[in-house]
């Protein structure tokens, strides 16, 4: 018959480094149970939460009380535990709230520093489009308190484009005793300024780049002869030509 042969052993060395593992795996486990438990205790409950205005200018109509009341119950978390990008999206939620940067501050203080939007005019859809141009919802009677609006009729896409231009041509227009009252953009990017006298100016597409500008700057500087000229006020002007412009006036009414 043959011998049996001997089942292996583990050597000592070996139980010994078994053993110091399961040691050090249930004393992690434990550290990490017990700091889980520590975090979550109420000693560290957000008691205080402080809004500062992240611009020298303050906050013209984010109102802190608002802020206060659109936010409490909605932020989940202690110290530690708050996630602080879900914390920013619940204040970006709130009307006028334009950009939010938070900050914990030991041992119970969420330090929270608002910036808002400056609405520069009103979209076709009701919503306001911001000098950083971003369409953004919040009250158009608000949005107006300083005087009304230019209005803009263009496809979202645009936004960015007429945030950019916007102030610039408001500007040469008042430079000739015209005053903008809205924008119009087609989808085949055709621009159309409307003046609050009536007045319709046909730019066409900024093709190549910085047409518009240089239609609009030609016209500047022709228009008050023009208007003499013509010795009526225009309604519409096509400043597509590139040797001058088309030019329509109100009909006369007969004597």
């Amino acid at each position: 018959m043959r011998a049996k042969e001997a089942a292996p052993v583990l050597s000592t060395r070996k139980m010994q480094l078994t053993a110091t593992l399961m040691f050090a795996v249930a004393a992690v486990l434990l550290l990490g149970g017990g700091a889980l438990w520590l975090i979550e205790r109420p000693w560290f409950d957000l008691r205080h939460v402080e809004l500062r205005a992240g611009e020298a200018g303050g906050l013209r109509h984010v109102n802190v009380n608002v802020v206060r009341a659109a936010t409490i119950g909605r932020l989940r978390g202690n110290f530690f535990t708050l996630k602080l990008d879900e914390a920013r999206r619940v204040f970006e939620s709130v009307p006028w709230v334009a950009a939010v940067s938070l900050r914990r501050a030991w041992p119970d203080r969420l330090l929270v520093t608002l910036s808002e939007h400056r609405a520069i005019a009103i979209w076709d859809d009701g919503r306001l489009l911001s000098d950083r141009g971003q369409l953004f919802v919040a009250n158009v009677a608000e949005a107006e308190v300083g005087g009304p609006l230019p209005q803009v009729d263009a496809p979202a896409r645009f936004a960015a484009a007429v945030a950019r231009r916007l102030p610039q041509w408001t500007a040469r227009l008042e430079s000739f005793g015209l005053v903008l009252e809205s924008i119009d953009v087609s989808e085949r990017a055709s621009w159309t300024l409307h003046t609050d006298s009536g007045l319709a100016i046909v730019l066409g597409r900024d093709e190549p780049a910085g047409r518009l500008d240089e239609r609009l700057t030609v016209l500047a500087s022709q228009f008050s002869a023009m208007a003499r000229e013509l010795g009526a006020e225009p309604i519409r002007i096509d400043a597509r030509y590139s040797q001058g412009f088309a030019v329509a006036t109100a009909a006369r009414k007969k004597p």
